[in-house]
């Protein structure tokens, strides 16, 4: 995807706005190859939506690899962040990328898809099938575009009273504090994750961010070892429910900590458990054979061969002790994520 400066497209309803297009960071839910019918959704991340309705766009005509059109689906803008959604259709005359200038609320950027030769296309690596909390996963060849809403499957004492995963709860949480519910409830999320399928250690080590950065197999984000405003966690431990996550304010349920229920019910405490932003794995906190990692370094990872990787690959670990999941930032290079 790559951003630019375009014209307008011929929009129904001009009452819609909104302050920002990350088209960068847009996705398509399908590959194209030249040749062959195309159908699919591209979906576009906003900033500073105003909670208007708005309707279906013109047809907006591919430059590049001509055959293409995208036409904006009709919706209700969500107040802060959200995703337009464009159904894109045709058939690509060529290989090559196919452009679409789009413009949405008094912002304009391009979104850009490539074209594949007749037959070819990307195979998305079987390890992100194991993903299976997302609600989609696309791959272009360099990036795997993971989008989640951040809903755990299992029960929890967030949920609302009347959803059906609601469990209350009272004992002994992480750590072996008395859990200590916090005000907030678990709520729809629109997460989009771009990582890099072939992660590499970066020059110059980035420091994680607040929130999210990176994510787990059932689709729930995974943060870093912090609290609010970068204070170290141990305020915030009894506030892990029965399997040891928690929502933030805006409603965002995310684990800090091992994620008990993949680590005891989906799979095991050797198992992979998801990928960071850099692309490298994250495991749970033991090696194949019940024993503890050894030789982790300061960002709370090491190499060797694991079941998903048996020629070796940098992987971080979980660990019941700080800092947890990662330590001084990212071993390679971040992605991005945008909610």
């Amino acid at each position: 995807m790559a951003a630019s400066c375009s014209k307008k497209d011929t929009s129904p309803n001009t009452t819609a706005t909104i302050s920002g297009l990350a088209c960068a960071s847009g996705s398509f839910s399908a590959t194209a190859s030249a040749g062959a019918i195309y159908s699919a959704t591209a979906t576009v991340p906003y900033t500073g939506g105003n909670g208007m309705t708005y309707g279906a766009s013109t047809a907006i005509a591919s430059t590049g690899v001509t055959g293409l059109t995208a036409i904006l689906q009709a919706g209700t803008l969500t107040t802060g962040t959200g995703n337009l959604s464009y159904t894109v259709s045709g058939t690509p005359a060529s290989a090559g990328t196919a452009t679409f200038s789009i413009s949405f609320g008094g912002q304009n950027c391009s979104i850009s898809l490539t074209v594949f030769a007749a037959g070819g296309g990307p195979i998305l690596p079987a390890v992100y099938s194991k993903i299976y909390g997302a609600t989609s996963i696309t791959f272009d060849g360099t990036w795997v575009t993971i989008k989640c809403n951040a809903l755990p499957d299992h029960k929890s004492a967030y949920y609302p009273v009347a959803n059906a995963l609601h469990e209350n709860f009272s004992g002994t949480t992480f750590g072996g504090g008395t859990f200590n519910q916090n005000p907030n409830t678990i709520s729809t999320q629109n997460i989009t994750l771009k990582i890099p399928v072939n992660p590499a250690v970066a020059a110059t080590h980035a420091a994680t961010p607040m929130g999210v950065i990176g994510v787990a197999l059932n689709g729930v984000p995974l943060f870093n070892q912090y609290a609010a405003g970068g204070s170290p966690l141990t305020g915030e431990i009894n506030s892990f429910d029965q399997w040891w996550g928690h929502p933030q304010m805006t409603g965002m349920y995310h684990y800090h900590v091992e994620p008990l229920y993949l680590t005891t019910v989906k799979a095991t405490k050797s198992s992979l458990m998801g990928f960071l932003l850099d692309g490298f794995p994250v495991y749970g906190p033991e090696e194949a054979g019940g024993t503890a990692p050894t030789g982790l370094d300061v960002y709370h990872g090491h190499t060797h061969a694991t079941a998903d990787y048996p020629l070796g690959i940098y992987h971080y670990h979980f660990s019941s002790v700080a800092p947890y999941l990662n330590g001084n930032g990212f071993y390679g290079t971040a992605g991005t994520v945008t909610q």
